[in-house]
Formats: structure tokens, sequence, C-alpha cells
């Protein structure tokens, strides 16, 4: 058992390393700014971390989600945005006065935070893994998409707070965790097979001999856990039913990505074509590249998440990189790099040994300010 006086400096311990890291980001990420750009105000930074997406949700927190017809004839609509992020930053808008953009960079970078904290359980309190994570969402190669106006650092903090009420075995709270997680993006609502498989680990473990067949009665006879299960994608049925009053069409989320160019086709087709598109020049992998890789690598890690027996987290992580490539390689960077289950397992793997740990922490941070140039200048692997 810890003492008081140790529990007290794990604590400031915690509390410390994330904000350290955060710290040195938000240096490193306005010293990009600052070498593209004539005009170094905090203000133009702020809006210079607002690209692609950003506007979208601004948009949402703003003015909320047009009807139908949209007034200006417009083929696109806000549909295909989730309404959690966007009511969060309206909210602490409201609340704190503050511009909705400077309120959106907070939320972003408090949930990053707290996605930090969260994690340290998860990481079996191993201070160089939990050093390597907080450094990867907060001043990382893709901080900036974990402190600026999108929905992954809030995908990343309410994942995490799934499997730690999964490794808890607290099934209520993770079925409340994941109807949050599903009003947040669509692939949020396959969390519920890692809360499913937990389950069924857990009845395993109680009755080795058992049969398969015999899994549901179980879960049947456990109300909290039927409960659990079927809160779990209540986010986007709420949703689809705004939807449905306010457009019509309760699927317009789906509907609506033909005019993003997002049209379903065969997955190992767009994979292909995103390796085989060689660079026009210099010798850097081309953006559809560099989000193939993306998709490699989260599929390999997806394989070692099975090797380690972590089949919920796996299946989870496999289905938010097959679904989306189902329709093109579009955002697979930020995607694959929102799979909280692959950070984790990433910072797990690289914290030892020590000059592996090392490395890996270094090239995070010069990441953190070339990526940050990319983002800015608009390098399409990135959207």
């Amino acid at each position: 058992m810890l003492t008081v006086s140790k529990r007290h400096a794990e604590l400031a311990t915690v509390l410390a390393i994330p904000l350290l890291f955060l710290l040195v980001g938000m240096a490193l990420r306005y010293a990009a700014f600052v070498s593209l750009t004539d005009e170094p105000s905090l203000s133009a930074y702020m809006r210079a971390l607002c690209r692609w997406d950003c506007s979208w949700y601004l948009g949402i927190a703003e003015k909320g989600y047009e009807g139908f017809p949209i007034p200006n004839r417009s083929n696109v609509g806000r549909w295909a945005f989730f309404p959690l992020y966007p009511l969060l930053v309206r909210g602490l808008g409201n609340l704190s006065s503050l511009p909705l953009l400077w309120a959106a960079v907070f939320a972003s970078t408090a949930a990053a935070y707290a996605a930090c904290l969260v994690a340290w359980p998860l990481l079996e309190r191993s201070l160089r893994a939990y050093a390597l994570y907080s450094a990867f969402l907060l001043s990382g190669p893709l901080s900036f998409q974990f402190t600026s106006v999108l929905t992954e650092p809030l995908f990343v903090l309410l994942t995490s707070c799934v499997l730690l009420a999964l490794k808890r075995s607290n099934y209520l709270t993770a079925g409340a965790f994941s109807a949050l997680l599903s009003s947040t993006r669509l692939v949020g609502v396959f969390i519920v097979v890692a809360t499913v498989i937990g389950m069924y680990q857990d009845y395993r473990s109680r009755h080795p001999a058992a049969a398969l067949a015999s899994f549901p009665a179980w879960v049947l006879a456990r109300p909290r856990l039927l409960v659990a299960i079927l809160i779990s994608p209540l986010g986007l049925f709420a949703y689809m039913m705004f939807l449905h009053a306010t457009v019509g069409d309760g699927f317009a989320f789906v509907h609506v990505q033909r005019a993003f160019g997002r049209v379903a086709g065969n997955p190992v087709l767009y994979l292909w074509e995103g390796i085989s598109a060689m660079p026009t020049s210099g010798w850097l992998p081309s953006a559809p590249q560099w989000s193939a890789l993306a998709v490699i690598v989260g599929l390999a890690l997806c394989a070692v998440l099975a090797l380690r027996r972590q089949y919920g987290a796996a299946l989870f992580c496999a289905l938010c990189i097959v679904l989306p490539l189902i329709t093109n390689l579009a955002s697979m960077v930020r995607y694959v790099g929102a799979l909280a289950p692959l950070i984790l397992l990433s910072a797990q793997l690289l914290s030892r040994p020590a000059p592996i740990w090392l490395a890996a922490l270094a090239l995070a941070l010069a990441g953190c300010y070339l990526v940050t140039q990319a983002w800015m200048g608009g390098h399409l692997a990135l959207v």
C-alpha cells in the first residue's frame, strides 16, 4: 500500500508530466506557426490551427444544423459531423463568453490533457509509457489535432474512459461513456464490441468449462450487463432521431458523404491506389502513400493487440480503420492516430529499453514542429 506522502507524490507526477508536454507542445506549435507567417499574433495562430473540418464544427456550435432543403441550395449539409463536440464548444462558449474558436481550442486541449490522466492506470502506472503517451497527444507529430477544433481529443478521452471502465469490470459506466462516444463520431458505436467481448472474457474466467451458447443466457440473467449493452449506441440513435425530425432522413449523416466525395468501394483497391501513388517530386511519400501507411501500421497494431489477447480493443480499432477505408483514404492519418488502444500499445512497446524510449520521445517532439508546419500549410495527408 502506498503511504499518503507517496500517493501525493504520484498524483503530482501524474498531473505534471502531461502539463509539461502541453507547454512544450504549445511552444513548438507556435514556433512552427511563426516560421510560416509575418503576423505572429495569438489570434492569427488560433486561426491558422483552424483548418479543414474546423469550420464545420464551429458552424454547428454557432448556428446548429441546417434543415432541408438548405436555404442556399448547397448540396453539402453539416449532418456528417456528430453533435457532442460542437455542443460542448457552444456550452463552454456560453458559460465563459469566450469566442467560439478559443472555446473550442480550450475544450480540445482540456480533453487531451484529461485523456492523459485516464491513461495512467491503463498503462499500468509505467512512467516511461505515460510520458511517451502524453508527449504523443500534447507535443507529438499529431498534437495539432488534439489541441485544435477537431473531435479527436474527445474521441480519445471517451474511448479511454470506456477502456478503464472495462478494465475495472464496471460495465454500466462503460455503457454510459460508449453512448457519449457514439455521439462523437459514427465509428464510436463500435466500442460496444469491446464491451461484449469484455463481458465474455469475464464470463469465461468465472465458468471456464461453460459453452459459448450459454453466454447470452448469462447476460440476460444480469440486467446491468444488458442495460450496459443497450445504452451504448444511444448517442447515435438520439442523433438519428434528431435528423429524422429536422431533415426527414435519419441517415443523413451517411447520405451526405457523397457530397464530400466519399463513395463506397473496394477498400483493398483504395489501399493499393494509395501505395502506388508515387510522389511527383522529391523523395518523401505522397499524401496517398502517407494515408496508406497509416492504415497498414494501424492494422498491424490491431494484430499485436489481438496477440496480446486484447480482442475487444483490436476489433474496435480494426472496424474504425476499415469502415472509413471503404469510402477512400481521406483523413486516415487522423483516424488511425486517434485510436486510443493503438496509442496506448505504441507507448508501451516503445517505452523499453531506454534508448528506444528516448529516441521515440525526441522524434515525437521534432515531429510536432514539422507536422504542424505541414498542417498549417494544407498537406493533404492531414485532412
